[in-house]
């Protein structure tokens, strides 16, 4: 018995020893090309949603039904989309209902496309709504076939998906919204109406035009149209959250922001300020958006561009200091072109393949990990090649994405103490999972990432804590 207590011991004491020299050799033999350094005392946005358009395929697609459940576990399981911008037509206030009749065939492709976004005032009087004069089917359509199930989906993670819903107008009509601002607040009140009676739902956010600067919409009109809705919201005990100016020009994002908080009373209704990234994209354009956003007390999105890749994600979390970020739809049965999340292959309908876009899969280092409600801290790095953001989600766990120029380890310091995951995703590899790495207080934790790409280190287990 005692020379086998003194053999484990002895076992013990090597195997300790061999640990010890092992991660010595690895400190001392393999060069250290950066040190990132955290700290949680300065602490930036709070992030609110990784945000997709509801599109899923489901008017377009005759597989729609055989993928649309394990594309949705995927959309929340795996990639994290938890916000959801829900399109509300211009064309829902008019007499006839185009989109219910293209649904049924009594109206032809060409008849639905050509009254989309048509718009005829329910009467003259926007203190009296006509429910004759509005019809919500494609809003509906979107919310039972889209929204719900991934709802239903996330609330079983015991997390919430985000309602931004977005009014749609890139038509011309003798009846405008721009020009009625009181209309508008009817038209928006009637939409929120519907929902909470209908589904027991109401917007987190309603975004007031998509695209202005494709739709004619000065900012003054922006400002008027959104302070007649909000106040209209209030006397009716909704608590009002806007969005705008959503241009696909950043130069004109600014332009619009600007003449928008020059109209009294719009800066105490818009929460957020919106921009896409189709043009007039620069470093200046983006300070400058972020720097609005904290003069005035809004945080910043950037809600849509096709095409846009985690390199976009990465500079908009950290200089323009987003709170969401959408590249475009969730998914659509077409190729890989960087306009949805995940494209569908439904050639054979029976059969049909989700996959997820070349782009996404960088996407996903970053959505799944860093989940609404987390706070971006402060994080340097001495050599840029390795450039870090990190976030504490509110949970309290830590959240490291490193975008990487090229192979290489890096350090990373002020962790809490505890088990971390690695996750890295380059050019050629997929989500690979490294082997998990535990540290003690103020210990450093060295990374390696074989070739550029971007690595996610993230709290598995904090001491004294039990895995979730």
């Amino acid at each position: 018995m005692l020379y086998r207590k003194i053999w484990l011991t002895s076992v013990i004491i090597i195997a300790t020893l061999f640990v010890i020299v092992v991660r010595a050799d690895f400190d001392n033999d393999t060069p250290i090309q950066a040190h990132i350094t955290l700290d949680p005392q300065i602490v930036f946005q709070t992030i609110t949603g990784w945000e997709a358009t509801a599109q899923a395929g489901e008017q377009d697609s005759p597989a729609f039904m055989n993928y649309r459940d394990a594309l949705y576990d995927l959309a929340a399981n795996d990639l994290g989309i938890n916000r959801l911008r829900v399109e509300i037509y211009s064309s829902a206030e008019n007499p006839t209902d185009y989109f219910a009749n293209y649904m049924n065939g009594t109206a032809s492709p060409a008849e639905w496309k050509q009254n989309r976004q048509a718009s005829i005032n329910d009467n003259a009087d926007p203190t009296t709504l006509d429910p004759r004069g509005f019809h919500f089917s494609m809003l509906d359509h979107t919310i039972e076939n889209v929204f719900l199930p991934l709802q239903k989906r996330l609330s079983a993670r015991g997390e919430k998906l985000w309602l931004n819903l977005t009014y749609v107008d890139f038509a011309e009509s003798p009846f405008e919204h721009r020009n009625a601002p009181t209309e508008y607040a009817e038209f928006v009140l009637a939409t929120y109406q519907h929902l909470q009676t209908q589904y027991g739902l109401v917007p987190d956010t309603w975004e007031v035009i998509l695209e202005p600067d494709n739709t004619q919409w000065s900012g003054k009109q922006i400002s008027e149209a959104m302070v007649a809705a909000g106040k209209l919201l209030q006397a009716n005990g909704f608590t009002p959250a806007f969005i705008a100016p959503s241009a696909t020009n950043m130069s004109k994002a600014i332009e619009l922001f600007d003449e928008m908080m020059r109209v009294p009373g719009a800066p105490a209704y818009l929460v957020e300020f919106a921009y896409h990234r189709y043009s007039g994209v620069s470093d200046a354009n983006l300070r400058a958006i972020a720097e609005r956003a904290i003069k005035f007390n809004v945080r910043t999105a950037m809600l849509e561009h096709i095409g846009s890749d985690y390199q976009d994600l990465h500079q908009d979390l950290s200089a323009g200091r987003n709170s969401a970020w959408q590249q475009f739809t969730l998914a659509y049965p077409t190729d890989d072109n960087g306009a949805q999340y995940y494209w569908i292959n439904d050639r054979d309908p029976v059969n049909p393949q989700i996959n997820l876009g070349r782009q996404a899969r960088f996407l996903h280092q970053y959505f799944k990990f860093i989940r609404a409600g987390a706070v971006r801290i402060n994080a340097t790095t001495t050599n840029t090649s390795f450039d870090p953001v990190a976030f504490i989600n509110a949970n309290g766990k830590y959240v490291v994405v490193v975008k990487t120029s090229t192979e290489g380890t890096f350090a990373v310091e002020g962790l809490p103490a505890g088990t971390y995951g690695l996750k890295y995703t380059t050019a050629h590899e997929y989500a690979v999972d490294l082997a998990d790495a535990t540290i003690g207080a103020g210990e450093a934790l060295n990374v390696h990432i074989p070739s550029a790409g971007v690595i996610t280190i993230y709290t598995k287990l904090i001491p004294g804590s039990v895995n979730p």
